[in-house]
């Protein structure tokens, strides 16, 4: 399997997770997909599809992670820019 292939693999992976969540009401987000991705894993017996689950659980996990990061400073730059009050200096 090519690159291009593998990568579209872990795509479908990705996108099968979300579906699952949705179709089961769950809350999507990055850790639900996280988690539904590992489910995914534990239940498949193909080495390709395996790889491609490991892909695209390690791109959410990136992704969630940068994310908080990103999440995180704002709220820190913000709490620096209101002061410890919140901005309600009575």
């Amino acid at each position: 399997m090519n690159n291009a292939d593998f990568t579209r693999l872990a795509g479908v992976v990705l996108g099968e997770a979300v579906v699952a969540l949705l179709s089961s009401d769950d809350h999507v987000s990055a850790d639900g997909v996280a988690r539904q991705l590992r489910a995914m894993n534990s239940d498949e017996t193909n080495p390709e599809i395996r790889a491609a689950i490991a892909l695209a659980l390690g791109e959410v996990q990136s992704e969630f992670f940068q994310s908080r990061e990103s999440r995180d400073a704002d709220v820190l730059v913000f709490g620096a820019l209101t002061g410890p009050n919140g901005g309600n200096n009575k």
